[in-house]
């Protein structure tokens, strides 16, 4: 009996993520810090085997009946640099089963700070932030292959799980089904003083495809820059819907700024023509 228990649990247990293929896709700024691409694929992997990731050498294949993933990473440093004391670390995972067109991007945008101009002190600041950056998309991609088969009323209330990565991948993957229910949450973040986090909210919302948010998308825009609205032009555009469309022609037919203007026609040319692609045979309008 212990031996079929035993052999029970053998077979029952999950089996970790496989990694069949890792790429550094660009590696901005190692210079300044003297950190080379190898050795960021190196600490890369690192953490990767520490969420349990089995990561395989360069050119080997998965066995059996796994189905492996492909991850490719992306890290920055942005300007102003050392010399103003303060800089921006940026890194991008791109998960996807291997083969799967359409990745999920998991990306942070993190703000490095260092008091006075010391050169040691900056790159110390920013080989940290590289790291907490590495962490984070780690533990999100870990997160999102832990509920990959989770079905939406699991992912649902996964949304306030205490664990920020699993909320994250959880809304993620409502949004990537397709289910309203991920609304709300990005709706409220549409409230953020960070223009990053507006913009990846902007994303998902297109993705989603809610025409429910094209009005709260026009409210965040007036409370923002022309290059803000233009951003909010197209994405409205892209959700679409009979908000949109009254949205567009009238930024088209009345604004005061004369780009914005152009956007708001490219983008409503777009989405009658999409419209029209829709349209039965000789339907009228």
């Amino acid at each position: 009996m212990l031996v079929l228990l035993c052999a029970f649990a053998a077979c029952s247990k999950t089996p970790k993520p496989t990694i069949e293929r890792l790429e550094v896709d660009a590696f901005e700024g190692g210079d300044v810090i003297s950190l080379t691409e190898e050795q960021l694929r190196t600490q890369l992997v690192t953490k990767l085997e520490a969420s349990k990731f089995v990561v395989l050498a360069k050119g080997q294949r998965a066995s059996g009946d796994v189905k492996p993933w492909r991850l490719d990473f992306a890290a920055g440093l942005t300007e102003p640099g050392l010399e103003e004391g303060s800089s921006f670390v940026s890194v991008a995972l791109d998960v996807r089963h291997t083969g799967d067109a359409e990745p999920i991007a998991l990306t942070h945008r993190l703000k490095v700070r260092a008091d006075g101009h010391d050169v040691e002190v900056m790159q110390a600041a920013i080989r940290a932030a590289l790291d907490d950056g590495m962490g984070l998309v780690v533990r999100e991609a870990a997160a999102l292959i832990t509920l990959e088969n989770a079905t939406p009323d699991a992912l649902d209330a996964k949304r306030k799980d205490t664990d920020p990565a699993m909320r994250e991948a959880a809304l993620r993957l409502l949004v990537r089904a397709k289910d309203k229910r991920a609304l709300p949450d990005l709706l409220k973040r549409l409230a953020s003083e960070e223009l990053d986090e507006l913009r990846s909210t902007i994303g998902l919302l297109v993705e989603l495809k809610a025409e429910e948010a094209v009005n709260p998308l026009i409210e965040a825009a007036n409370q923002r820059d022309l290059m803000f609205q233009r951003e909010v032009v197209f994405a409205v555009g892209s959700i679409g819907g009979s908000d949109a469309e009254a949205y567009l022609d009238l930024v088209a037919s009345g604004h005061d700024d004369a780009l914005l203007r152009a956007s708001a026609e490219q983008a409503l040319s777009e989405l009658r023509a999409r419209q029209q692609k829709k349209s039965p045979p000789g339907a009228t309008k």
